[in-house]
């Protein structure tokens, strides 16, 4: 039994030995590896399971334990699993009474072999003789007792026989093969530490640029290292055994000895450069670094060297020297840049050919002196200082900055100057100054600045510098109480003279009426062209009692006309014209200044509507109706952010005075004037642009309320028409909108009549109808207002893809006293009948109208006889009752 033990022992030496053949062979495919490593710790399982100790038939023990239990410690679950494997097919093909124990026996040592390794990988654990025996000792004694659930007889002839051999034999061989197996390990990591070293340093030699030699004392080539044959005298394979005196010059070997004896007797790092040819014919400067090796190379002192080509290093030095050059030599002959070096006293040390040109110094007599006094006035040099001091205190360049200098005759120079701090080591700091001669631009700007402050025909203050005065004028009246009044003139029929005299015979009546404004004024009063034939006069200081001031106004507009009446010589022609003056007093409560020019301007039309060539004071009337309009603006827009608008329906009725449909009407819910007119908001909704959300918020209400309806018996055959403005309907997305309303609504498209106004047709028709025809696609229906109003063309209602002309209440009303009004809506009916479109009369208000209507085949009707605008609770109940009724 001994010797069997023993052979078991000899199959755990050869399984180590195996397994580190095996991770070597490998070791660049681990995956590999470990698979192989599984089948060899599994074959040396099988082997022992093939020859083991048999104890009854079916009953056998063997070295499996160590092995498996190793393959989980050293090998991993992939290597542990393999071997179990192979190891529970053997012992089930072995069969026999001991089968399950085997396979316990199995699970067993893997298990407690992984365990170890995740307590070992961990820290928790180590793998020392101590703790290998003491893991073989439990992982036995387990095997042991696992034996003890074999049949008794054979327990107890085991425990007698087998049990201490067993334990001890198996003990001392997981102790021997654990730490084989270790040694293994860590020499294979080692192994691969140093050739993932040794491959690192080649990967780094290889990727150096620079040239590696190693020479031995008599200044043998012992050893190269080259990415590029170029850089050596010779190839590398050549190289290698040769002498410096070989292949290089006497005075370059002479050169690189010197440097190898140096290096091995000071030690140390030693440097030299030197340049050659290269094997290419390439002229190359290189500068190499020498070292003691530190070790013998066949048996010789030696040095490495590494030599570095510098080529590009030593051109670009070279650039750059030439590029220095060149900018000096452009700094100081560049012809528009004055460019000056200054020391922190104020001495001059660079003083370019742009500075002698600019300010008249050569540069020997600027040289050497203060620049202050070379070009600063007297008024400047305090301040220059004293910016100059901080800068050389702080490093801190001195703001770029317009200043105004003179040259060496004493002239003023206007220049842009920046400033540069400069610091080389060693020696003292400059102050660079850059200046650009702005005189030019200088001039330019206050041309400019006039330009932009006063009319360039008349040469009188523009409306910027008219507002500006005015302004002064208001805020110098507000102290003083005096009042200022404000003259807005406007030439009556220049317009006439323009178009038949031509412009320049206009320019020359806006010369003269402007040179006779200014003759007729104040000193301190303003006159100002505003553009066109239009002129304003700002009068200053008048009496502080209104009435006073305002005969003062009067008296001045009066001599205005006056002398405005006398006739001008045009281009040798006589005119005689006139002028339109509107007037407004302000005291220290009055408006500001734009409202004041908007208060002359209104009164001058004002003028203009009286007859012309006279006088209108702006009243509290038109600041009224000014004021009522902006205040409605605002409140407008409240309105439509806060939503106070609501949506009556009116009923459109058939000639059985069923309601078959209504028209969307909205109104205004003030919540402090109640309902405000239609009249007063619509209109102001279409000039400041607000119609577009209004009529927004409308189309997707009424949207909304048909699709509650469309399912509807009652109320799902009920058209809606929404009245759409020229503003909405001319919007590039209206299209898409209406689109993408009916799609989030889930409005029915067939009960959506959209009412448009003939003023549409004023514009681009041929827009209109692509609009028309893309929302007709969609299933929408189109009716033409106020039919009959406009200037609608026959040629392109019968072009416009139209479902219902309505015809305008004005005519209605009229049919039964006016002939005309009568004939007209005739006519309609009829045209509408020929073009295949329905009709239906707005405005019926009487049960005589609607007979009249009925009677020349009108077939529905609109207006107060059948209902007033109402909410939509109340539209429901009229049409319940109609049904009702009948």
């Amino acid at each position: 039994m001994f010797i069997e033990l023993v052979k078991g022992a000899s199959l755990l030496l050869a399984l180590c030995f195996l397994h580190g053949v095996s991770v070597q062979v490998w070791r660049s495919r681990p995956q590999t590896g470990q698979w192989c490593s599984g089948l060899i710790f599994g074959s040396i399982c099988v082997i022992g399971m093939l020859t083991p100790l048999t104890l009854e038939q079916g009953v056998i023990f063997d070295a499996r334990s160590v092995v498996l239990s190793m393959a989980g410690l050293f090998g991993g679950p992939l290597v542990a699993g393999v071997a179990a494997a192979m190891a529970a097919m053997a012992r089930l093909y072995l069969g026999g009474a001991g089968v399950l124990i085997g396979l316990l026996v199995i699970l067993l040592c893997v298990g407690t072999g992984l365990a170890y390794r995740w307590l070992w990988m961990r820290g928790r654990l180590g793998v020392g003789p101590i703790a290998l025996a003491c893991f073989g000792l439990l992982v036995h004694v387990a095997v042991l007792t696992l034996f003890q659930f074999l049949p008794a007889d054979v327990a107890q002839s085991f425990n007698e026989r087998v049990a201490l051999p067993f334990l001890l034999t198996f003990t001392v061989a997981t102790v021997i093969l654990g730490l084989l197996l270790r040694d293994v390990g860590n020499r294979l990591s080692i192994e691969h530490a140093l050739a993932d070293a040794m491959d690192r340093l080649r990967a780094i030699s290889q990727a150096i640029p620079d040239v590696l030699l190693v020479f031995d004392d008599e200044g043998r080539y012992v050893q190269v290292l080259s990415q590029d044959d170029d850089l050596l005298p010779v190839p590398a394979s050549e190289l290698v055994g040769l002498n410096v005196h070989d292949v290089l010059t006497a005075e370059a070997a002479g050169r690189f000895m010197t440097m190898i004896r140096d290096t091995l007797s000071l030690g140390g790092t030693q440097c030299i450069e030197y340049e050659r040819q290269t094997r290419s014919g390439r002229h190359a400067w290189f500068e190499g670094r020498a070292r003691a090796l530190g070790t013998l190379v066949n048996g010789r002192a030696a040095v490495v060297f590494m030599a570095r080509d510098v080529t590009q290093s030593r051109l670009a030095e070279k650039a750059l020297w030439e590029s220095e050059w060149r900018f000096r030599s452009v700094l100081f002959n560049i012809p528009a840049i004055s460019v000056q070096g200054y020391r922190e006293d104020g001495t001059t040390t660079y003083w370019n050919r742009a500075s002698e040109h600019l300010y008249g110094y050569t540069a020997e007599e600027a040289m050497g002196r203060d620049w202050l006094d070379l070009i600063a006035p007297p008024a400047l040099q305090e301040g220059l200082r004293e910016d100059m001091r901080r800068m050389f205190e702080t490093g801190i360049p001195i703001p770029a900055a317009e200043l105004r200098l003179h040259r060496k005759d004493g002239s003023a120079v206007d220049v842009f100057a920046s400033h540069a701090f400069i610091q080389v080591p060693g020696r003292p700091p400059e102050m660079f100054c850059i200046d650009i001669d702005i005189t030019g631009r200088k001039a330019a700007e206050e041309e400019a600045h006039h330009l932009a402050f006063y009319d360039a025909l008349t040469q009188l203050p523009n409306r910027r510098l008219l507002v500006d005065r005015l302004r002064r004028a208001l805020a110098g009246g507000t102290h003083s109480g005096l009042s200022t009044a404000v003259f807005f003139l406007g030439l009556d029929h220049f317009k006439a003279l323009n178009d038949t005299q031509g412009h320049e015979v206009g320019d020359l009546l806006l010369l003269q009426v402007g040179r006779r404004l200014r003759d007729s004024v104040r000193d301190q009063d303003t006159v100002a062209r505003l553009g066109g034939d239009g002129f304003a006069v700002v009068a200053p200081g008048l009496s502080a009692d209104a009435p006073t001031a305002a005969a003062q106004a009067r008296a001045l507009g009066e001599l205005i006309l006056a002398r405005l009446r006398e006739p001008c010589d045009l281009a040798g022609h006589e005119y005689h014209g006139t002028a339109s003056i509107g007037v407004t007093l302000l005291d220290r409560a009055s408006a500001s200044a734009d409202e004041a020019l908007k208060q002359a301007d209104m009164a001058m039309y004002r003028a203009k509507e009286s007859g012309r060539d006279t006088i209108s004071f702006f009243d509290s009337d038109m600041q009224r109706t000014v004021s009522r309009r902006a205040t409605l603006e605002v409140e407008l827009r409240n309105a439509v952010r806060q939503e106070q608008f609501l949506v009556l329906y009116q009923p459109q009725v058939d000639v059985a005075g069923r309601v078959t449909g209504a028209e969307a009407l909205v109104r205004w819910q003030h919540p402090v004037h109640g309902m405000v007119p239609p009249s007063e908001f619509i209109p102001l909704a279409e000039e400041t642009g607000l119609i577009l959300p209004l009529g927004r918020w409308v189309m997707e209400t009424v949207m909304r309320q048909q699709a509650r309806w469309r399912h509807d018996p009652v109320f799902g055959r009920l058209d809606l028409a929404i009245n759409v403005s020229p503003r909405q309907f001319r919007q590039e997305d209206f299209v898409a909108h209406v689109q993408a309303l009916l799609h989030d609504t889930g409005a029915d498209p067939a009960r959506i009549k959209l009412e448009l106004t003939e003023s549409l047709l004023l514009h681009s028709v041929d827009r209109a109808i692509e609009i028309m025809r893309a929302l007709r696609a969609q299933g929408l229906g189109f009716a033409l207002d106020d039919f009959g109003t406009g200037y609608s063309s026959l040629n392109y209602l019968k072009r416009l893809p139209l479902s219902q002309i309505k015809i305008d209440q004005s005519f209605v009303r009229g049919v039964l006293r006016d002939p005309s009004d009568a004939a007209i809506a005739r006519s309609i009916i009829a045209l509408a009948d020929s073009l295949g479109l329905g009709v239906i009369a707005e405005g019926v208000e009487t049960e005589a109208h609607r007979r009249f209507l009925q009677d020349h085949g009108c077939p529905a009707f609109q207006g107060y006889l059948f209902g007033r605008p109402m909410a939509l609770d109340a539209l429901e109940q009229q049409v319940r009752a109609g049904l009702a009724a009948r």
